[in-house]
C-alpha cells in the first residue's frame, strides 16, 4: 500500500497553517489595538463633525457673522454657568428682537449680542440686593465682558483657521466688537439713570 500522497497532503497542510499563522500574528502586531482604534475614530469624528459645522455655518445667511453671534452668546452662557450670582433668564420669545437673526450687519449683530447679555442683568440684580446700583452694574459688566472677549478670540481663531479671516469679515468683526462696547456703556448709563430717578427721594 502506497500512503506518500497522504503523507504529502499533511506536510503540505501544515506548512498552509504556520503560514497563516505567522501572517496573523504579524499582520496583528502592525493593526492598533480596538481601544486605540476606537479613540482615533471618535477623535477623527467629531473633527469631521465640527468642520462639517462650521462649513455650513459659514455658508448660511451671513457666514462668519453667524458664526461670531453663536460663539460670543455660548461664551457667554459658559461663563456664567457655574456662577451663582446670576442665572440664565427666560428664552427671548418671538416678540423680542434679540430672538430674530435675519439682519447678520456689524450694527443688528452687536444690538443682539448686547440684548442677549444684558438680558441676564435683573435676575443678577435680585440676586444681589446688597450691592449698590453702581457696583452692581461694575460687577455684572465685568462677568459678561469677560464671556464676549473670549467669544471675539474664539472666533477669530475659528476664522482665521477657515482663512475667512480678512478683507471685509475682518472689518465687520472689529465693527461689531466696538458697537457692542458702545451699546453696554449704553445700557449701563441708562440702567443707572432710571434707577436714579426712581430711587425715592431723600429728605433734607
Amino acid at each position: 500500500m502506497n500512503i506518500q500522497p497522504a503523507a504529502n497532503t499533511n506536510t503540505t497542510s501544515t506548512s498552509n497553517t504556520d503560514k497563516n499563522s505567522s501572517a496573523s500574528t504579524e499582520a496583528a502586531k502592525d493593526k492598533p489595538s480596538a481601544s486605540e482604534l476606537s479613540q482615533a475614530n471618535r477623535q477623527e469624528l467629531n473633527q469631521t463633525i465640527l468642520q462639517n459645522q462650521l462649513e455650513i455655518s459659514l455658508k448660511s445667511d451671513n457666514k462668519s457673522m453667524s458664526l461670531l453671534y453663536k460663539t460670543i452668546t455660548a461664551s457667554i452662557e459658559k461663563r456664567l454657568a457655574d456662577d451663582d450670582s446670576v442665572s440664565a433668564p427666560e428664552k427671548p420669545t418671538a416678540s423680542n428682537p434679540y430672538s430674530q437673526a435675519q439682519d447678520t450687519s456689524p450694527q443688528a449683530t452687536a444690538d443682539r449680542i448686547v440684548g442677549f447679555a444684558t438680558n441676564f442683568y435683573a435676575n443678577y440684580r435680585e440676586r444681589n440686593q446688597d450691592l449698590s446700583e453702581e457696583a452692581a452694574m461694575d460687577d455684572f459688566m465685568a462677568k459678561i465682558g469677560g464671556g464676549i472677549d473670549q467669544g471675539f478670540a474664539d472666533a477669530k481663531d475659528i476664522l482665521k483657521g477657515l482663512q475667512q479671516l480678512e478683507g471685509k469679515v475682518a472689518s465687520d468683526i472689529d465693527e461689531t466688537y466696538e458697537l457692542i462696547q458702545q451699546g453696554l456703556q449704553s445700557f449701563r448709563e441708562k440702567t443707572l439713570a432710571d434707577k436714579a430717578a426712581a430711587a425715592p427721594a431723600v429728605a433734607s
